[in-house]
């Protein structure tokens, strides 16, 4: 048997004996990494060999979450809400993600356009011109559908439900990670480490594993529910611009599917800050032109018009939204809208909390926690501005009949037929396929940067996980994704990000509860150092002659 040498990615020889390199899975956290992927084959499998009643079951659970317990995610996001307002307006707002001499590791548009192209992919921009429309259509509190007031609710729904409200839910974890990660040095880039100053010992056991096995379904599910949105419409794009037949549909869309992984697979060989960094920059950039052109070719003045009284809506409503539970109607639109996007959010937010984490060395708290709640929420409410202005535009005018196009023909139809108001159609089309491209392949980097860096072993603050576990996950994505696509419809989708969503709730107070502990353990600490300087302080200053009682002081005429 002959053995030769492999330089594995952390620069370490390996011996590969008879082609297999004994060091592939040495640093693997087994214990996460095995079940995990068990039990996400017997979630798939299914999909593809009884897609019927994959469906049907995957209904009925939406149902229950929804329907049953969608309160939990209001009051999740609220208490969120209130952890941020605690963080930022305590002293510990002022701590430093790193030691006292660490500088931010990024530039801040670096570290914006990362966190925002993280935190959102292709559905940005397909729900940001279709979701006004399914509110137009189907509004909340009890409006009239296609009513004066159900066009200002649609315009502005979009901007809460991906807000403020969305980029709150990051915080406990993006807080937790990086605190252990770069001020108490802990060694693994997990959510069970970020959750130990609560489990104390469990965190390294059977619980711990629990976790990271619930970051794993979150992620899985968070990112293939953006694919399952996104692959449909791009693939009917591509068959508008280039003229397949519609027969050849599945396999144009299992062709962006696999451009997908190429992109990625670019941006994980070349590592974070080669690759992720410089995609990132990449996207927002084309973003804004995009953005920036439907602005100026569209109805500008009435865009702005729709986004101040929007702005006021959000201001005066904005409680009202979020405790809105529709107890004595049918709550049909929070069930649909609201739990299924905290549901979302949720099943995002170990990945953005590692992610952001990782890349706010150096930053303090309150930057850090500002920073990604105020750029976030803008970039995502001027894409609903501008993307659902000009779908309510053609709308309400009576030029395209959207909400017609949505329940006759789908989301990729009504797409097109934005498209095609556009100058050049064909040439924007293309345009609108290369943003999704990127947009999407930021976010897969993204999530298979943190699903690998959750199975790993001892992953320390400046490691990257080894590359092929970053690929193996974005091919799990993509299976995934393609599974959801074949038993069909929006609903499918929306119900894995419910689901997953739904423990991490236990997740997020964990979290929460743990910074508490972290912070304030670090002010007690620091008082103990101080207690311990001071005396060692007082007797390395100069004495200072003491007088004792009975003594004389000489005055002036004594001396005299």
């Amino acid at each position: 048997m002959s053995n030769t040498k492999s330089k594995t990615d952390d620069g370490t020889v390996g011996i590969i004996k008879e082609g297999h390199d004994v060091k592939l899975f040495e640093k693997i956290e087994k214990k996460v990494f095995i079940p995990a992927v068990v039990i996400l084959a017997v979630i798939i499998i299914p999909l593809y060999l009884a897609p019927e009643i994959s469906n049907q079951i995957i209904s009925s659970v939406f149902e229950f979450c929804t329907g049953r317990l969608g309160f939990l995610y209001l009051l999740a996001c609220l208490v969120s809400f209130g952890f941020l307002i605690w963080l930022t307006v305590s002293k510990h707002g002022n701590v430093k993600l790193g030691s006292a001499e660490d500088k931010p590791q990024y530039s801040n548009l670096s570290w914006i356009a990362m966190l925002f192209t993280a935190g959102v992919g292709t559905s940005i921009v397909i729900l940001g011109f279709l979701e006004p429309i399914y509110y137009v259509s189907g509004p909340p509190f009890d409006l009239e559908p296609f009513g004066k007031q159900a066009y200002e609710y649609a315009h502005m729904y979009g901007q809460f439900h991906w807000g403020l409200s969305a980029w709150a839910f990051y915080n406990p974890a993006i807080i937790a990670t990086a605190y252990m990660m770069f001020v108490r040095k802990k060694p693994g880039m997990r959510l069970s480490i970020a959750c130990e100053p609560v489990l104390k010992k469990h965190a390294e056991g059977l619980l711990g594993n629990v976790i990271d096995m619930l970051v794993i379904f979150g992620i899985v599910g968070s990112i293939s529910t953006s694919l399952g949105i996104g692959a449909p419409v791009l693939s009917v794009i591509i068959r508008e611009v280039f003229g397949i037949p519609q027969n050849y549909d599945f396999v144009v869309r299992i062709i962006v599917l696999i451009i997908w992984v190429c992109i990625f697979g670019t941006s994980v060989y070349l590592g974070l800050d080669k690759g992720i960094q410089k995609l990132s920059n990449i996207n927002v950039v084309m973003a804004f032109i995009f953005m920036a052109i439907v602005l100026f070719v569209g109805p500008t003045t009435d865009i702005f018009k729709m986004e101040v009284n929007s702005l006021g809506l959000y201001a005066s409503d904005f409680v009202k939204m979020s405790t809105y539970t529709d107890p004595f109607g049918s709550g049909k639109f929070t069930q649909e809208w609201t739990v299924f996007y905290w549901g979302w959010w949720l099943a995002f937010m170990p990945m953005m909390g590692m992610f952001v984490g990782r890349i706010s060395r150096g930053r303090t708290i309150r930057n850090v926690v500002w920073g990604q709640l105020i750029w976030g929420s803008l970039g995502c409410c001027v894409s609903f501005m501008i993307f659902g202005g000009y779908s309510l535009f053609l709308q309400e005018t009576g030029r395209v009949d959207l909400a017609s196009i949505l329940q006759s023909e789908g989301q990729s139809a009504a797409i097109v037929a934005i498209l095609q108001t556009l100058p050049m159609p064909k040439l924007m089309m293309i345009f609108l396929c290369l943003v999704c491209f990127v947009y999407l392949a930021t976010t897969i980097d993204s999530c298979a940067y943190v699903l690998a860096g959750t199975t790993m072993k001892r992953l320390k603050g400046d490691e990257e996980p080894a590359r092929w576990n970053r690929i193996f996950w974005a091919i799990l994505f993509c299976l995934l994704s393609i599974g959801l696509m074949l038993i069909g419809g929006l609903e499918a989708v929306k119900t894995i990000s419910v689901l997953t969503g739904l423990p991490l709730i236990a997740v997020l107070i964990l979290l929460i509860i743990s910074v508490k502990k972290m912070l304030t353990g670090e002010d007690k600490r620091k008082k103990a150092e101080n207690a311990e300087n001071e005396p060692q302080e007082k007797a390395d200053s100069p004495e200072i002659e003491k007088i004792s009682p009975g003594v004389a002081c000489k005055t002036e005429e004594d001396s005299l």
